[in-house]
């Protein structure tokens, strides 16, 4: 059965299907081209990227299209061009919110031209198709690029072994060219397979990326049309297409739109709605007093009770850093499944557990329905509870975290040990919703003591993840991994070359660490060659009626304040961090600043101290360093100081997806934003080559063209302000002895 003409969702004449076709027959039927009349989607080219990409992945630092311009340099010129139009083909898709056009179209260029060649213009419409895309097919589609790529270059390998006839039927019959391409798929969950079907059938697929969202539909759908959902067997993905495309033909006979899209809101409403039933209570009805008595309590708010972990053994974490947390981990951010039903199957897939019932309600109710101001009882086991909170934050993942990253700010009101009467035990769940046995509840908390809790402090918003990457030119697994090593080391240092955005990253480190944005929690200073240790530490200082006293330092003063609040982080940031003189400025606190080091079990007495007393670096004082590492003047850092911190090497940004994203967003022009990525990437390709005078710590950083609030006019005029006043200088100081070099520079920048 195949689906009427007049179902158009999108119509067939929307440019992303008359690209698909365009494909289609140049690159399918035959060994040709999107972009040119040469040859390019041929047996031959396929087998280089398996060579050079499929066969030779690269799992070590950088960033996907780094790796890739490196894994590909032994490849021809076709090749590289053929890649570049599997990703045209691979964002077709993709819709703005998904990836910016711009964004589509310099990745698509800047793998062209690896060739060598510039890309050839292209028809009208296969600009529009990068323009609209179709769905938004989650953020896995672009994490999981290399792995979404590397499945299509095996399918275009297996597609060019058939032979003429061969293709042509799987051209025409949409179930064999389904079969086929569902052999090909060794994991199932290419997303990509979805899409090459809807793209090359649409009349028999829908736009929908994902097993899960398929399933879901075809579910909800067959119960809403009076159709057993049982009936069809889910397993097999194909046979879950066939039914996708009956529900929708069953639908518009029912009176819905021909072009009617099963992600509108009203259709939307069928498939993701999430009630599960209410707890069911085995307890006798509660009485009117224990009713009044909760609302009084807790009024509208939930109370749960909750595990932490097996043993309580986050218990003690949990207090510290005024958080719950739960595990299932694997499962990744909750938030990003729309149900209880994704994360039920996610479960199923992960932990290859039968029927995870209660994990799945209790992933669901931790992210969608437990609310800032609900309470939580903390327990362990069956008959102990250990403390009681109030939730103050939203769920967040916490990819920083080595384990139970699901998490919520909490602040705990009590805290001690109580033991349950044996007929009050509470059961074996991870979480549940106890706000349906006020009985139960009333006894607990008068068990733990129920005087007035104290007025809450004023709500500060969680700095999250993703509030830390805002504007921040840098991969999410990147920045926590940065994260990790600051709160695994304590002490990193933050290198790269002029304008790169080490401090506009080690403030949104700091708060990152914190979890809140907190200024009064971090401090930041900037060494020079004059500073020493009485400015750091301590010291006597001249008095304004003669003589000399005694003075703490401003790091000195920072440790006291936060040895007094010993259960919140604080960090200390360090700008030019090797203008000063280390080791005299540190002294002995250059042991006292390790990792290991930092109880009073290694408290010294400090160099000044009239009274001997011992000090030492609490525990919740983290330090940042930043370095410039295109200053000549500076001597190499201290090795005893570089043993005592990670170091992290920033680099330029121009190549990213988030600068471009970030400038277009801005107003700056699409052409201007390629020139700017172009140019500066090729000046900061010379500045690397340069070894005998430069190399690659005195490359040129994104943050010149970082438009300021003040800038109004991002147009030409601004870029070219930018490299006469900003950039020209910069290089003639590099280059001070090479003036003409500098000239042929500029120019090519101006150009």
């Amino acid at each position: 059965m195949t689906r009427p003409p007049a179902f158009t969702d999108p119509p067939h004449d929307a440019p992303v299907l008359v690209a698909a076709a365009r494909w289609r027959d140049r690159c399918l039927r035959k060994d040709g081209s999107v972009f040119t009349d040469r040859p390019l989607w041929t047996s031959e080219n396929v087998g280089y990227l398996i060579r050079y990409f499929a066969e030779n992945l690269d799992e070590g630092d950088g960033g996907f299209f780094d790796k890739l311009e490196r894994q590909l340099a032994p490849a021809p010129g076709s090749a590289k061009q053929l890649a570049a139009e599997m990703f045209w083909v691979m964002y077709l898709i993709l819709i703005p919110r998904s990836m910016h056009p711009g964004t589509k179209r310099r990745q698509i260029r800047m793998v062209w031209e690896w060739s060598g060649e510039p890309l050839p213009d292209v028809p009208k419409q296969l600009e529009e198709a990068l323009d609209e895309g179709i769905i938004h097919p989650g953020t896995a589609y672009n994490t999981h690029r290399w792995r979404e790529f590397l499945y299509f270059i095996r399918a275009m390998e297996s597609w060019k072994s058939l032979a003429g006839p061969e293709r042509e039927i799987r051209l025409t019959q949409p179930w064999a060219f389904a079969k086929w391409l569902l052999d090909l798929d060794d994991s199932g969950n290419r997303q990509l397979r979805h899409i090459l079907c809807y793209l090359l059938f649409p009349g028999h697929f829908e736009p929908v990326a994902t097993n899960y969202q398929k399933r879901l539909i075809v579910k909800a759908f067959r119960k809403k049309q009076g159709q057993d959902p049982d009936q069809v067997d889910y397993g097999d993905r194909i046979a879950v297409d066939r039914e996708l495309q009956m529900v929708r033909e069953r639908h518009v006979g029912a009176g819905a739109p021909p072009d009617f899209s099963f992600f509108e809101e009203k259709q939307r409403s069928v498939w993701q709605t999430d009630s599960p039933p209410p707890p069911v209570h085995t307890k006798p009805p509660t009485s009117d007093n224990d009713d009044d008595w909760y609302k009084k309590r807790f009024g509208e708010a939930r109370v749960w009770a909750l595990a932490p972990g097996a043993g309580a053994r986050h218990w003690d974490e949990f207090q510290r850093e005024k958080i719950i947390a739960i595990g299932w981990d694997e499962v990744g951010d909750l938030k990003e499944y729309p149900n209880r039903e994704y994360i039920h199957a996610k479960l199923r897939e992960v932990y290859d557990a039968t029927n995870p019932s209660n994990n799945s309600l209790a992933c669901y109710q931790f992210a969608y329905e437990m609310s800032p101001g609900d309470h939580v009882i903390v327990k362990q086991g069956r008959a102990l509870l250990l403390g009681h909170g109030v939730v103050e934050s939203d769920y967040e993942f916490d990819d920083s975290r080595s384990e139970s990253k699901h998490t919520r700010r909490v602040r705990w009101e009590r805290v001690g040990r109580w033991s349950l009467p044996k007929d009050r035990w509470l059961g074996t769940k991870t979480l549940t919703d106890s706000s349906g046995d006020p009985e139960w509840l009333r006894m607990a908390v008068e068990l733990m003591g129920d005087e007035p809790p104290p007025p809450p402090p004023p709500p500060v918003e969680p700095y999250t993840s993703e509030r830390a990457l805002e504007d921040l030119f840098m991969d999410a697994p990147q920045f926590h991994d940065i994260v990790d090593t600051l709160a695994r080391k304590m002490n990193i240092v933050l290198e790269g070359p002029p304008g790169v955005g080490k401090t506009f990253i080690a403030k949104r480190l700091a708060y990152r660490l914190i979890g809140f944005k907190v200024p009064e929690r971090v401090r930041m200073i900037q060494f020079h060659q004059s500073y020493a240790y009485e400015d750091f530490i301590q010291g006597f200082r001249p008095r304004d009626d003669g003589g000399f006293e005694l003075r703490d330092g401003v790091f000195y003063t920072f440790c006291r304040e936060a040895a007094q609040d010993p259960d919140k982080r604080y960090v200390f940031v360090i700008d030019e961090v090797n203008r000063g003189n280390l080791s005299k400025i540190f002294g002995e606190l250059m042991m006292l600043i390790e990792a290991d080091k930092r109880s009073a079990d290694y408290a010294v007495p400090l160099t000044y101290s009239l009274d001997g007393e011992p000090f030492h670096v609490p525990d919740n004082v983290f330090l940042i360093g930043m370095m410039n590492t295109a200053d000549r003047s500076l001597a190499m850092v201290d090795y005893a100081l570089r043993r005592r911190f990670a170091f992290v090497r920033l680099t330029p940004a121009f190549g990213t997806d988030q600068f471009s994203d970030f400038l277009l967003k801005a107003g700056v022009e699409e052409d201007l934003v390629n020139r700017i990525v172009d140019r500066l990437s090729e000046l900061n390709r010379k500045i690397r080559e340069d070894r005998k005078n430069l190399g690659p710590g005195f490359e040129i950083g994104h943050s010149f063209f970082c438009p300021r609030d003040e800038d109004e006019q991002l147009d030409e005029s601004w870029y070219k302000t930018v490299v006469r006043r900003e950039i020209e200088p910069l290089l003639r100081e590099y280059w001070f002895d090479r003036p003409e070099y500098v000239d042929e520079r500029v120019r090519d920048l101006l150009a």
